[in-house]
């Protein structure tokens, strides 16, 4: 009987051992998600649908404005500035326009990389932002795998409103989802 109970209290220890840490993570990586950011605004700025000026315009905020802020993507360049915040409201607004208060935000996407293969019948134009008016910075051959971060809502191609943002070198790089047959799981939205 002795050896029962001190066998059930190890193991009591030892699963509230792995469990708490689990639970501490989940709630560390909820928290992380869920953080906010402020920016002022130092100009007038657009807010935007999607992560580009070619994007329907929503709102503008006025110079000395506060904002609050989800995460950042990289997107078209704004006189230098190649970052796009999105907003608690869910639109955009060009980085450029925005001082930031306290901490930089985060990266969108969960931090992982999702797959995607081309599936148009010719090579997919990747472009600076989420729109065919942004500039084509390369292509991606029919059947190549693409790494993908996340994904937004922005220019309807074909049906398909869909564009993902591509890993990338430190610039935007968007294709348009209607040519791109995910590999396993679906990216989540920027």
């Amino acid at each position: 009987m002795i050896v029962r109970q001190r066998v059930r209290r190890a193991a009591i220890a030892l699963a509230t051992a792995v469990i708490v840490p689990i639970g501490l993570l989940a709630t560390s990586v909820a928290a992380e998600a869920a953080t906010t950011y402020k920016g002022k605004v130092t100009e007038g700025v657009n807010v935007r649908s999607a992560p580009t000026s070619y994007a329907t315009k929503v709102g503008s905020y006025a110079k000395g404005a506060t904002i609050t802020i989800q995460c950042k993507v990289f997107g078209p360049t704004v006189s230098g500035n190649s970052l796009w915040y999105k907003l608690a409201t869910g639109r955009w607004v060009s980085a450029r326009y925005v001082a930031n208060v306290g901490a930089a935000p985060r990266f969108c996407g969960d931090g992982k990389e999702y797959v995607g293969r081309v599936s148009s019948s010719t090579a997919l134009a990747v472009r600076s932002g989420p729109n065919t008016a942004n500039p084509k910075v390369s292509s991606a051959p029919r059947g190549s795998n693409l790494a993908i971060v996340c994904k937004v809502d922005s220019q309807t191609i074909d049906g398909n409103r869909r564009w993902y943002q591509l890993t990338g070198d430190g610039g935007g790089q968007w294709v348009s989802a209607r040519y791109v047959t995910n590999i396993g799981a679906a990216p989540p939205y920027c």
